[in-house]
C-alpha cells in the first residue's frame, strides 16, 4: 500500500493527481459535497475525455447549504445524455426517512480503478476554484493492489449513498433551481472574504514597493498600469498614505467617479484629513484632499498656486493627452504625480507614457490580474449574429440599428441570454452603438426583461441610482443599456453578464468594457460575456487581437493569431484560472478569413510586437539579437528589418529601432550599419548550421 500527501503547494498538487488519474483510470467514483462551475471547469474536460474513451464514471454531489450550483448539474446532465457510461446522483432530500436524514452531506472522496491497482484520494478538497487552486487543503492518496483496506471501506460507503440518492434529471434540476432562488441564505466558499479588509493586495504591495523605490532615486512622476477591478484607487490611497501629503489633488474625467474615489480614501485615511468635491456642482477647494473633475479644475486653475498640492493623482490617465489634462499637468508643480490606468494605449497614437517621463514602476495587465485572483475570470461566447448587417455605415447606419431592434433579433438575443444566464438575479450591462440603439433595445427587450438605459444626458444622481438598482438583488432591474459612459471608472461589482451589442472596433474599448464585469463580489464566481459578432472586417480582427493580447507575450503574427482562434485560445493558458473562450464555427471561419487578409507587417503592428517583447523580457534597453534567439516566443527579427520607416526600407534592426524612436542607441555611420548587416547574416547562418548539425 502506498500513500501520498497532497496540498495546493506540494510538487504534485491535488488537482494534478485527480487530472492524471482521470487520464489513465478505467473507472472513477466521486463523492463530493460541494461543486461549483468555476472549480468544475478545471476538471470537466478531463472527466469528459475519460468518459468518452469508455471509462465508467459516477459522481454523487449534494444540495447541502444550497452550495452546489445549477450550471455544474447541467454540465453533468448533458454528459449523461451523451455518454451512457456516466451517471450523476444528487442527495436532494434523498436521505429523509433514513438514518442520514438529519446529517449534512459533507464528504470529499475520489475513487479510481486501474488495470493493476486502485487509488483512493480523500481529504478536505471540494470541487471549487479556491479549493483546487488557493485554499490550504489537506488530502491523502492511498494506493492499493486489490487488497482489503480503506478503498473497499470507502467503496462500500459510496454504494450505500449511491442507492440512497436520486439519479440527476431535468425535473430535479428545475426543483433545485427554484429552491435556490428562494433560499434565505446562501454562502460561497469561492468568495474571498479577506478581499473586504482594507489592506494592500498582491498587486498593490508590489506596486507600492516599486513606487517607493522610484521616488528614492529622484523620480517625481510615474504611471502605474493595472487591470480594471484590481484595485487602482486603493493603490493610490495606500501610496498617498506612504507619501503622507499635506494636500492632495485627485483628478478624474467623470463626476460620478469622484464620490466613490473619495470614499475609498476615507476608508484608508479615516478622519485624519478633510475631504472635498470640486466639480460643476460643488466647490470644496479648501479641503486637505480635493477630488476634482478635469473640466472644472482646468477652468479655475488661477485660483490655486502652482505648488498648492504636493501629491497629485490622475485617474484613468489615458485621457491625459487631452488639452484640459495637459493644462493641469503643466500648471501644477507637485512633489509627486501619479497616473493610473488599465489601458495606456490610445487609438490616436498620442503618447500617455511621455507625460510621465516613461516611468512605469509597475504594470499588471488583465492576464496577471486573473492569474493572481485579483478579479473574477470570464466566460466569453462569440456568437454569430446573422440577423444584422454590421457592414452598414454612414447613412445606412439607421437601417442597421432598425435591424438590431427587430423582434426576431431581440428573440435571438434573449435566447442567448437565457442559454448562458447566471444563477440568481440577472445583472447585465449591455453596450450599444449609440443613444438611439440603446433606447430601442431597452424598449424592445423591455417586453422580456426589466430594463433601463443611460446616456450622457443623465445626471450623476440618475446614473448612481441605476447602478444601485442593477446591483440590488431586491430590485427588479436586470439589464442596463448604455453607449460609452460605463466604459471605465464605474464601480458595479455585482454585474454578472456583459453584452456586446455593437461592433466595437477598438481593442482598448473592448478590454475596458469587459473590465466592467470583472470586479469581485459576494457569490460571484465569474462574469459571462456574450459578444454578438457580425460581418464586420475590423470587428473580427479586433476580437482576435483583444483576446490574443491576454497571452504572456502577444506577437501579432498571422500564423500565431490564426492558431489561437482555431483552438479557442487554449494556448493562452488561462483555462486553469477559470477563463473560457468559445467562438462558434461560422464566426471562427470568418475571423480566420479576415486575419488572412490583414497586413501584420505594417509599422503599427511591428511597433506593438517590439514593445510587447521588450516588456516580456524585462529589458530597460532595446533587446539584443541574442534575446531574439534565446526566446521561443520572440517575434521574427526579419520582419523588423523588412519594414519601411521614414519612407526608407530599414534593412537592419538598428534602422528599425532608430525609426521608431528607441532611445539610448549607439551612434553608427552608414558604413558601420552596412557592415553590421553582413555580420548579422553570417551570425544567423552560423546559428542555422549549428542547429542543422
Amino acid at each position: 500500500m502506498e500513500h501520498q500527501f497532497l496540498t495546493n503547494y506540494t510538487e504534485i498538487t491535488f488537482l494534478d493527481k485527480i487530472k492524471d488519474n482521470l487520464r489513465h483510470c478505467k473507472s472513477f467514483d466521486f463523492s463530493v459535497s460541494f461543486i461549483k462551475k468555476a472549480g468544475l471547469v478545471l476538471l470537466f474536460k478531463d472527466i469528459e475525455a475519460a468518459v468518452e474513451r469508455g471509462c465508467k464514471g459516477r459522481i454523487i454531489t449534494s444540495t447541502y447549504q444550497n452550495f452546489t450550483d445549477i450550471e455544474s448539474l447541467k454540465s453533468f446532465y448533458a454528459l449523461m445524455g451523451r455518454c451512457s457510461n456516466f451517471q450523476c446522483h444528487l442527495d436532494y432530500e434523498s436521505f429523509h426517512g433514513t438514518d442520514y436524514s438529519t446529517l449534512g452531506y459533507h464528504s470529499k472522496g475520489y475513487l479510481f480503478e486501474f488495470d493493476d491497482h486502485r487509488e483512493l484520494v480523500i481529504g478536505s478538497s471540494n470541487i471549487t476554484r479556491y479549493a483546487l487552486l488557493k485554499n490550504i487543503e489537506w488530502d491523502v492518496s492511498v494506493k492499493d493492489y486489490f487488497v482489503n483496506g480503506a478503498y473497499d471501506d470507502a467503496l462500500k460507503e459510496f454504494e450505500e449513498k449511491w442507492s440512497a440518492t436520486e439519479l440527476l434529471n431535468a425535473e430535479l434540476i428545475v426543483k433545485y433551481a427554484q429552491r435556490l432562488s428562494y433560499a434565505i441564505e446562501r454562502w460561497d466558499m469561492d468568495y474571498d472574504l479577506s478581499a473586504s479588509k482594507i489592506k494592500p493586495n498582491y498587486m498593490q504591495k508590489k506596486a507600492l514597493k516599486e513606487l517607493n523605490r522610484y521616488r528614492a532615486i529622484g523620480v517625481n512622476r510615474a504611471l502605474t498600469i493595472a487591470s480594471a477591478g484590481s484595485g487602482k484607487t486603493y493603490l493610490a490611497a495606500f501610496d498617498a498614505l506612504n507619501f503622507n501629503p499635506k494636500r492632495l489633488l485627485y483628478i478624474v474625467h467623470e463626476g460620478s467617479i469622484l464620490r466613490k474615489s473619495l470614499e475609498t480614501f476615507q476608508e484608508v485615511f479615516g478622519k485624519n484629513v478633510s475631504y472635498g468635491i470640486y466639480s460643476g456642482t460643488s466647490k470644496q477647494s479648501d479641503a486637505d484632499f480635493v477630488f476634482a473633475t478635469n473640466i472644472t479644475m482646468c477652468k479655475t486653475l488661477e485660483l490655486f498656486s502652482k505648488n498648492e498640492f504636493d501629491y497629485i493623482i490622475i485617474d484613468e490617465c489615458h485621457h491625459a493627452t487631452a488639452e484640459t489634462y495637459k493644462k493641469i499637468i503643466g500648471y501644477f508643480e507637485p512633489e509627486f504625480l501619479l497616473g493610473l490606468t488599465a489601458t495606456p494605449e490610445r487609438m490616436d497614437n498620442q503618447d500617455v507614457f511621455e507625460l510621465f517621463d516613461h516611468n512605469v514602476p509597475y504594470e499588471l495587465r488583465l492576464r496577471d490580474a486573473i492569474a493572481n485572483d485579483l478579479v473574477v475570470p470570464f466566460k466569453y461566447f462569440g456568437i454569430r449574429d446573422k440577423l444584422v448587417d454590421y457592414g452598414l455605415t454612414g447613412n445606412e447606419e439607421r437601417r442597421m440599428i432598425a435591424q438590431m431592434a427587430k423582434e426576431d433579433h431581440c428573440d435571438f438575443i434573449a435566447e442567448q441570454i437565457e442559454k448562458h444566464r447566471p444563477q440568481g438575479k440577472l445583472k447585465a450591462l449591455a453596450f450599444c452603438r449609440n443613444v438611439t440603439h440603446a433606447r430601442m433595445m431597452c424598449e424592445a427587450l423591455g417586453e422580456r426583461y426589466h430594463t433601463a438605459y443611460l446616456t450622457g444626458r443623465n445626471d450623476i444622481g440618475e446614473r448612481v441610482r441605476a447602478y444601485n438598482d442593477l446591483q440590488n438583488d431586491a430590485h427588479n432591474l436586470e439589464i442596463l443599456f448604455t453607449v460609452d459612459i460605463l466604459n471605465e471608472g464605474v464601480d458595479i461589482p455585482g454585474v454578472n453578464m456583459v453584452l456586446f451589442l455593437r461592433p466595437t472596433e477598438s481593442t482598448t474599448i473592448f478590454i475596458q468594457q469587459l473590465g466592467r464585469g470583472l470586479r469581485k463580489y459576494t457569490n460571484k464566481e465569474y462574469v459571462t460575456v456574450l459578444d454578438f459578432i457580425g460581418n464586420s472586417y475590423k470587428r473580427s480582427v479586433q476580437i482576435a487581437f483583444a483576446l490574443g493580447s491576454l497571452s504572456e507575450n502577444f506577437v501579432m503574427e498571422k500564423r500565431l493569431l490564426a492558431s489561437l482562434v482555431k483552438d479557442d485560445f487554449t494556448a493562452l493558458g488561462l483555462a486553469d484560472y477559470g477563463v473560457e473562450i468559445h467562438i462558434d464555427d461560422l464566426s471562427k471561419e470568418e475571423i480566420l478569413e479576415y486575419i488572412d487578409k490583414e497586413n501584420f507587417n505594417s509599422l503599427k503592428y511591428l511597433k506593438q510586437d517590439y514593445f510587447n517583447f521588450k516588456k516580456y523580457i524585462g529589458s530597460e534597453f532595446y533587446p539584443s539579437h541574442v534575446d531574439y534567439i534565446n526566446n521561443d516566443c520572440a517575434p521574427d527579427l526579419i520582419r523588423f528589418m523588412s519594414i519601411k520607416t521614414r519612407g526608407k526600407k530599414n534593412c537592419s534592426y538598428y534602422n528599425f529601432l532608430r525609426g521608431i524612436g528607441e532611445e539610448n542607441l549607439p551612434v553608427f555611420t552608414e558604413k558601420q550599419i552596412d557592415l553590421s548587416i553582413i555580420c548579422l547574416v553570417c551570425f544567423h547562418l552560423c546559428v542555422y548550421m549549428s542547429i542543422r548539425s
